[in-house]
């Protein structure tokens, strides 16, 4: 008698301690939500030109844990509650392409402590900005007079456009003119290259591009070696719609291979090009395009 009662003491703790690790495993994998509909950039227009970002993803750290990256809007389960370290760091598409989602090295993190809850939603409104290491060795928003590419050899050449239905509109910045190359009956390309050359950086290179055009465009860079004109093609940039729509996008472009891949240069000038695919005309817009390194 006696054993079996020791037994049934024995099994009752054990089957109490399961139930009470069960509930405490429960409890523990009910989440608290982080909500994230957008993130943006803050910049010093004068040093660091347009505001404008397209930041598709956050990269998301609770406490020093890694959560996960996440892909915008978002709805972000975490397991903690109460007061929490929360860290977001800006994702973008290099070179435009969907597969590639790396963190934008150029801006900084977000970091909060917000009060979590369990089962409860609290939004987040995460505004990024520039590193105070970035250099930007080239910058045209096109306000300032005349443009900052030339023509190469025959071709058409790059103008602006004040015509209101032409621009980027961007809140609180000057918002005058944007860069503007047609191409009407019998002009079938263009090809336009910075008019200045640029020095050559052992770090991270990007170029940011805002831009509106009915034909694609290929995007590289042009440097000297042994007294030749080397061309080195990165990426092509894709339509955004017909002549006469008006769907502005903005593209993240990884200049550094293409800038670092050979130790004998040290300076280079960036390319745009297009051939006209159409018999009618082409329209290329183009606004705030930075080159910025660090």
């Amino acid at each position: 008698m006696a054993n079996r009662l020791k037994s049934y003491g024995f099994w009752s703790l054990l089957l109490g301690l399961l139930l009470a690790g069960s509930a405490c495993e429960k409890k523990m994998s009910v989440p608290a939500y982080i909500h994230v509909d957008s993130a943006s950039l803050v910049t010093n227009y004068a040093a660091q030109g347009s505001a404008s970002s397209n930041i598709t993803d956050v990269w998301v750290t609770v406490d020093g844990k890694n959560i996960g990256v996440y892909e915008l809007p978002a709805t972000i389960p975490v397991l903690a509650s109460g007061d929490v370290k929360v860290q977001l760091q800006a994702g973008i598409k290099k070179n435009g392409i969907a597969s590639l989602r790396p963190i934008y090295p150029f801006y900084t993190s977000y970091i909060c402590y917000p009060q979590l809850e369990r089962r409860r939603c609290d939004t987040l409104r995460p505004s990024f900005s520039y590193h105070t290491t970035v250099s930007f060795d080239f910058k045209d928003n096109f306000e300032d007079a005349g443009v900052k590419f030339t023509a190469v050899d025959s071709s058409k050449g790059m103008s602006k456009s004040g015509d209101n239905r032409d621009l980027l509109v961007i809140a609180g910045e000057p918002n005058h003119y944007a860069g503007m190359i047609t191409l009407g009956p019998g002009e079938n390309y263009f090809e336009v290259e910075t008019n200045s050359l640029l020095e050559r950086h052992r770090t991270y290179t990007f170029m940011e591009l805002d831009y509106c055009m009915s034909e694609n465009m290929e995007v590289g860079i042009y440097y000297q070696l042994n007294g030749h004109n080397i061309q080195s093609p990165i990426c092509g940039v894709y339509r955004t719609g017909k002549p006469n729509e008006r769907n502005w996008r903005k593209i993240y472009i990884n200049l550094t291979e293409a800038v670092n891949g050979n130790s004998l240069v040290s300076k280079y000038k960036v390319y745009f090009k297009a051939v006209k695919s159409v018999s009618d005309s082409a329209v290329f817009l183009f606004d705030n395009i930075k080159i910025v390194n660090m």
